[in-house]
Parts: structure tokens; C-alpha cells; sequence
């Protein structure tokens, strides 16, 4: 179970890469979202800098170029996710208040869901034509908070160009990063 969410989590990650395109000034698309913790701990916790994603994009160079290209481009990807939580409110007040701040900051809410006790923002910092940076906060069930920040330069053309073609992830096989792993 815990290897799936795991997985998920990495997908969801991987999505959000594929969709940025982002100027020079990618630096600016940071979020700290380590400040909305509430003080708690997550299960899973992902913080890859420039070196890392670099690393990455090595990887996929041979089997996947489109997407090494983006992966090379990103200069951060971070992502948290509580689960199994008795109570999400404090970490409901740190998520408003990080809506708020988004919106002040010149953030976009790309998207936003509200059904039952779930709730999705995505926020989006753009220049001309350009995205520089993508915050996704959703939180699930009252049990399960997922918090994510993207920031980096890609080309747009490229990105559409791997969407479009439905082959954005050929080469990429999450089985093998989690090889060995016994524990769901």
C-alpha cells in the first residue's frame, strides 16, 4: 500500500514537471512549502535540487531526450505527503494561508476543486508566456495532505510537443526505482 502512494506521489510529481515551461528567471517559481508543516512530520518527503535533476535527465537521455531536456531544466522539485493523519486542521490554516500568500505574491489558481472533504489548489507564477514556478496543495479526506513546488526553465514547445505525442513517459520505469522494496 505505502509502495503504491509512494508511486503515485512520484507520478503526480512527474506530471507536474512535464506541464512547466519556464523563463531565465525560473528562481522565482520557488515556494517554501516546508513552512505549511504544521510541525508535522511527512511520510514521504522529496527535496531534488539542480544537481539531482540533473541527474535525472541523464538517465532518461538514451530512451526519453524530450524529457531529459525538461527534467534538465528544472532547478527544484519538492514534494510532501502526510497521510494517516488524525486532524488536518493545523495544516488546513497553513494551507490558507499559503493560498493567500500565493494570490498576493501574483500567483494564478490554475485550478481549483472542492468537493466533499477535498480540496485542490494549483497555482501557477507566469511570465509573458512563460510559467515559472507550480505549487499543488490537496488535501484528502480530512487524513491525507499532499504539498508539491516546482520551479525551473523548459521550453513550452517541448513540453506540448511530449504531451501532445502521448510518449512523455517512455523510458521511465517507476518498478525499477522501487525494486527490492517488499513493503507496500
Amino acid at each position: 500500500m505505502f509502495k503504491s502512494k509512494i508511486k503515485a506521489s512520484v507520478f503526480a510529481m512527474l506530471m507536474l514537471t512535464g506541464l512547466i515551461a519556464s523563463s531565465a528567471q525560473a528562481q522565482d517559481g520557488y515556494f517554501n512549502i516546508d513552512g505549511l508543516t504544521a510541525g508535522l512530520q511527512p511520510k514521504v518527503n522529496i527535496n531534488f535540487g539542480p544537481a539531482m535533476m540533473a541527474g535525472f535527465a541523464e538517465t532518461m537521455g538514451n530512451s526519453n531526450p524530450d524529457m531529459s531536456t525538461v527534467l534538465g531544466g528544472i532547478y527544484g522539485v519538492r514534494l510532501m505527503v502526510f497521510e494517516d493523519l488524525d486532524d488536518t486542521s493545523d495544516l488546513a490554516v497553513e494551507i490558507d494561508l499559503a493560498v493567500n500568500e500565493l494570490i498576493g505574491e501574483g500567483w494564478t489558481q490554475a485550478l481549483q476543486v472542492r468537493e466533499d472533504d477535498e480540496q485542490v489548489d494549483l497555482f501557477m507564477l507566469e511570465s509573458g508566456q512563460y510559467v515559472t514556478g507550480m505549487v499543488l496543495m490537496v488535501r484528502e479526506s480530512n487524513e491525507t495532505v499532499v504539498m508539491a513546488n516546482i520551479h525551473g526553465e523548459m521550453d513550452p514547445v517541448l513540453v506540448g510537443r511530449m504531451v501532445g505525442s502521448g510518449n512523455m513517459f517512455d523510458g521511465f520505469d517507476l518498478d525499477s526505482i522501487f525494486e527490492g522494496n517488499n513493503g507496500d
